[in-house]
């Protein structure tokens, strides 16, 4: 007779449940994502990562306050000062179903962000494919890709504000498409854009039909670097250069300063555009320049009747800006600007030059700084000339 212990069903029932649960725990081990991780810091932002990477998200937070006092000679009007947020702006970017496909969002609350005529807080909001190194894909609303120092973002500037030829003669932001690659061949020293873009500037819808075709090349002869950041706050030990050469056509703008303006009431005009760029570092020491030319195809806008409307702009322009580092955070700045009108232009576009000084103190790079600047400009043939004396406090968190 076979004798079994009383005990083994119990056991076996035991050992059958402690499988079950630790099948079950297993499972729910494996079916339950790891949380996402969270980081912050200054000049960061807050950064939600999933564990795979696959999905990011950025928030950071942007405001410029300035101190401005001007005085305009030649005219009955007084001296003026203010005091404003220059400056306030909100981003948002990250990377969506893996490391290859990008967004930014970028929106602006201060009064002189906003165009007068439109008043609309959103600056960029653009999708950018990146999976091949010599065809990048980016689509939305950005900054068309032509003068260097209004790509430069102006959190990243050496100075408070831009040169009067780059706001004169820049082609701003703009919605379509450009193609690029900042390694062009992989040899690491060429770069392109090309773009199509509606033509009209942010985010308007057009009167007539045409587009805005933009082409950028660059190259980087020593080697690349982070050309779009003014100022060599890092103190490069080798020499880098940076050129590039620019072209762009737009056709039927109703804008007088073909994506910037307030749009005429009627009728549209041609622009071709051409410029071309350098920037330099090497050791605190820092040199940007560029040569602008803007063209119309007539001296007038058109309307679809054929009466001559409000003037068109056409001219060109250069600046020279440099900037030493004086020790880890002080920088000392410089830029002389010329700007011409062409012959029969718009009358209120005048010849004008630039001189201008700056001090910099860089508490935390650009993300924390202090910048101080006087500005010289002399109109000729109006014999207006302006003094101009700005203070400006950032912080990018």
């Amino acid at each position: 007779m076979l004798n079994v212990p009383l005990f083994a069903p119990r056991s076996a029932a035991c050992l059958a449940a402690l499988c079950v649960l630790s099948f079950t725990t297993g499972a729910q081990a494996q079916s339950t994502p790891a949380p996402p991780t969270v980081e912050a810091g200054l000049g960061r932002g807050i950064t939600i990562r999933s564990a795979d990477d696959r999905a990011s998200m950025t928030i950071r937070a942007r405001m410029q306050t300035r101190a401005t006092a001007a005085d305009t000679e030649a005219d009955a009007l007084p001296a003026t000062s203010e005091i404003l947020v220059r400056r306030a702006r909100l981003v948002v970017s990250g990377n969506a179903a893996g490391p290859t496909l990008t967004y930014y969002v970028q929106l602006s609350f201060a009064n002189l962000d906003n165009e007068a005529d439109l008043r609309l807080p959103l600056r960029d909001a653009y999708v950018t494919w990146s999976s091949r190194r010599d065809l990048n894909v980016r689509v939305g609303q950005m900054k068309v890709p032509f003068s260097r120092q209004r790509v430069v973002s102006s959190s990243a500037m050496q100075m408070v504000d831009r040169s009067i030829v780059v706001s004169e003669l820049n082609l701003d932001r703009d919605v379509g498409i450009q193609v690029f690659s900042k390694d062009l061949l992989g040899v690491g020293k060429l770069g392109y854009a090309v773009g199509l873009f509606g033509g009209d500037g942010r985010n308007r819808l057009g009167r007539a039909a045409g587009l805005l075709y933009t082409a950028r090349l660059e190259a980087w002869p020593l080697g690349p670097f982070d050309d779009y950041v003014e100022a060599d706050v890092q103190r490069l030990n080798r020499v880098r250069l940076a050129l590039a050469v620019n072209a762009g056509y737009n056709q039927n703008t109703n804008r007088p300063r073909s994506t910037i303006g307030l749009p005429f009431p009627d009728g549209d005009v041609d622009y071709r555009h051409a410029a071309a760029d350098l920037a330099f570092k090497w050791r605190g020491w820092s040199l940007t320049s560029e040569l602008m030319y803007r063209e119309a195809a007539g001296p007038a806008a058109v309307s679809p009747a054929g009466t001559a409307l409000p003037a068109s702009r056409s001219g060109w322009g250069a600046y020279v800006q440099g900037g030493l580092m004086v020790g880890a955070r002080w920088e000392v700045t410089g830029r002389v600007s010329h700007l011409a009108p062409a012959r029969g232009t718009d009358p209120t576009f005048t010849r004008a030059r630039e001189a201008a000084a700056g001090l910099s103190y860089y508490l935390h790079g650009h993300d924390l700084k202090v910048q101080g600047d006087y500005v010289h400009v002399a109109e000729e043939g109006t014999g207006r000339t302006t003094h101009q004396a700005r203070v400006q406090l950032q912080l990018f968190f």
